[in-house]
Parts: C-alpha cells; sequence; structure tokens
C-alpha cells in the first residue's frame, strides 16, 4: 500500500483527525478579527463521517489487491492495526487517571474488556449502550464500529458472490434501520451504519475496475442511502422526545444518526461532483494535511488525554499558547506511537 498511496484519501484523513481535536478543543464562540469562526469547528460528527467511507474504501482497496484473501491472514493484520495503538491509549488513559487520584485508580474492568471486545458506544447519547468508551474517552465509539465493519465486509465479501454482493448489503442496512424504528441497539445500529462505510468500498470498487467516478453509476446507491435517511427522519419523528432526555440533543439519538446520514449523502454526491471538476483547489484547502495521515489514527484516539483534558500547562495563563503546545505535543506522541512504535512491533509480529 506505500508505493500506491492515494494521496487525496491520505490528506482528508489526516485533516479529519486534526478536524476532531479542534471540535473538541475549541469554544462555540471563538472570535477572529470580530468573526466567530467557532461556528466552523461544529462538525465532529460529520468528520467521522468521512473517517468512515475513507476506511472502508482503504479495506476494500487493499482486500483486492491481497493475494492471501484467508481470514487468518486479514484478522491479524486489522487486529494488529487497530488495537496495538489503542492499547497504549488504554494504559494511557488509566495511568493519567491514577495520577489525578494520587493512587492506582479502579481499572474499570467491565469497561475495559467491553471496549477491547469492541462493543462500547458513547452511553450518554444513545439508547441501549453496553458499556461507554473506556475512561471518557469519547472518540472510542467509532471504533467499535470501525471493527465490526471490517468483520462484516470479510463475512460478505467472501461468502457472496461479487455480483450479488451489493444486493445483500443493500438488504442489510435496510432492514437494520427499519429495525431501528422498533428497538434501537448495537446489532441495528452497526448494521445500519455499515451503509455509510459502504460508501468507500463502493468508490474503491469503481476505481479498481477503472470505471468512471459518475453520478449515474453511484445513484443505485444513493437510493439505499435515501431510503435509511427517511427511515431515520420518521424515527426523529416519532422519538423527538428523547431531544429533551440528552443533554446536547444535536449530538444524541435520534437527531445524530439522522445528522450522519445526511451528511453522508453530501459526501457521496460532493465527492464525484468534485471529481468531475478535476479536484480544483483541493491541494491548496487539505494537502498540507497529508503530513499528518501517518499518525492519524492515535491523534484521533489520543487527544481527548494530550489536549481536551491536559491542564499542565495552565500556569502560561494564554489559551492560544497552552492549547498551541498541547496540540504540538499530542503531534509528537502520536508520530512517537504510531510510526515509529508501531512499526517496530508490527515487524516483530508479521515482518
Amino acid at each position: 500500500m506505500k508505493k500506491n498511496r492515494l494521496e487525496k484519501l491520505e490528506a482528508l484523513r489526516g485533516f479529519a483527525a486534526l478536524y476532531v481535536v479542534l471540535f473538541h478543543t475549541l469554544p462555540q464562540h471563538f472570535y477572529l478579527a470580530g468573526i466567530n469562526i467557532g461556528i466552523l469547528f461544529r462538525f465532529g460528527p460529520e468528520a467521522v463521517i468521512v473517517f468512515f467511507v475513507l476506511s472502508g474504501f482503504v479495506i476494500k482497496y487493499t482486500y483486492e489487491r491481497s493475494a492471501d484473501k484467508s481470514f487468518r491472514y486479514y484478522f491479524i493484520r486489522r487486529f494488529i492495526r487497530l488495537y496495538i495503538p489503542l492499547f497504549f491509549i488504554f494504559l494511557l488513559g488509566y495511568l493519567l487517571k491514577s495520577v489525578s487520584e494520587g493512587a492506582f485508580a479502579n481499572p474499570d474492568w467491565k469497561s475495559l474488556l467491553g471496549n477491547i471486545f469492541m462493543l462500547q458506544d458513547v452511553i450518554s447519547q444513545k439508547p441501549h449502550v453496553i458499556v461507554p468508551a473506556y475512561m471518557g474517552n469519547g472518540v472510542l465509539w467509532s471504533l467499535s464500529y470501525e471493527w465490526w465493519f471490517y468483520m462484516l465486509f470479510f463475512a460478505l465479501a467472501s461468502n457472496i458472490k461479487a455480483d450479488k454482493l451489493n444486493r445483500w448489503v443493500n438488504i442489510v442496512v435496510i432492514m437494520a434501520a427499519a429495525s431501528y424504528l422498533v428497538y434501537p441497539f448495537i446489532l441495528n445500529r452497526l448494521a445500519m451504519y455499515f451503509a455509510i462505510w459502504w460508501i468507500g468500498v463502493r468508490f474503491a470498487g469503481i476505481y479498481i475496475n477503472k470505471q468512471q467516478f459518475t453520478f449515474r453509476n453511484i445513484m443505485p446507491y444513493a437510493y439505499v442511502l435515501f431510503t435509511i435517511t427517511a427511515i431515520l427522519a420518521l424515527n426523529l419523528y416519532i422519538n423527538f422526545s428523547y431531544t429533551k432526555i440528552y443533554t446536547y440533543p444535536l449530538v444524541a439519538y435520534p437527531f445524530i444518526e439522522l445528522r450522519h446520514f445526511v451528511f453522508a449523502i453530501f459526501v457521496l454526491f460532493g465527492a464525484i461532483a468534485w471529481h468531475r471538476l478535476r479536484w480544483v483547489g483541493f491541494n491548496k484547502l487539505f494537502g498540507v494535511f497529508k503530513h499528518l495521515a501517518p499518525c492519524s489514527y492515535v491523534i484521533y484516539i489520543s487527544h481527548h488525554y494530550l489536549v481536551v483534558e491536559a491542564t499542565y500547562l495552565s500556569f502560561l495563563n494564554n489559551k492560544v499558547v497552552e492549547y498551541g503546545l498541547y496540540i504540538l505535543f499530542m503531534i509528537i506522541f502520536s508520530y512517537l506511537l504510531e510510526v515509529v512504535i508501531y512499526n517496530r512491533i508490527r515487524k516483530l509480529l508479521i515482518g
């Protein structure tokens, strides 16, 4: 994959990771030259949708290019990639909590095991969640989705003929969305969100087969997303009372699911439109962020501790300098963990 990196995907990955950091760090009202630019950084949930689409593309791309399509080969590489950095972040969260309490903290074994088995979600914003994200690191919710997307993709891709695969995915995701009206929980939530991840798979399929990125090619799948969005709009209408329960209703059930899918449709059509325009202006806007891509995963899963909750530089009495340094230290930490340490461990394990 290293020799065939798709730089636009890399740039978007780096940008999305840093954007999520700013979403969790900057206040809603942040003025520059008298203009509130804080509003520009209120779309963290949408950045996660970008991650999902990029992930679907990369997994499809690497799977099709791999000579070994065995489950063992696929599982080991996905496990190592996701879990090695994550175990370090679990340890970081525990150590920081112990330091703040001045003694060995309760490791919260139930939550830890739930996160290891990828059953976590944002317990304060969704109904029927099994376990919360470990040590309050809320962004870990998306990792459970990622992991089960990997497993579902392999199960479908290895057992269903290619010409019937998209049809089966359409059936699975629409049925999951329909059942979400009755009882929203982890299984139908994950299966429904697989529709967003599958956007990346469809794009990768078009790219691999050297087909044209056109609205006509993608419309059959757009209808699937439209259907799910309509179901979620009905869900919002039926369960609107939940917006009075959650503290932040715009990022909670039943609004957040609809918000995610509306943006997914925007990504679907926006990508095609920008491609047709030959990606004019892309490099100027996002090109520089490709340098963050190699450590973007750790930036994403570590920033809660290293930036959002960090206080060790509060004595500076200058929030811009303080948080600028937090972000700098986080990037250095992320580079060391993901590029240096992770790659060395990976080489030791699988060469």
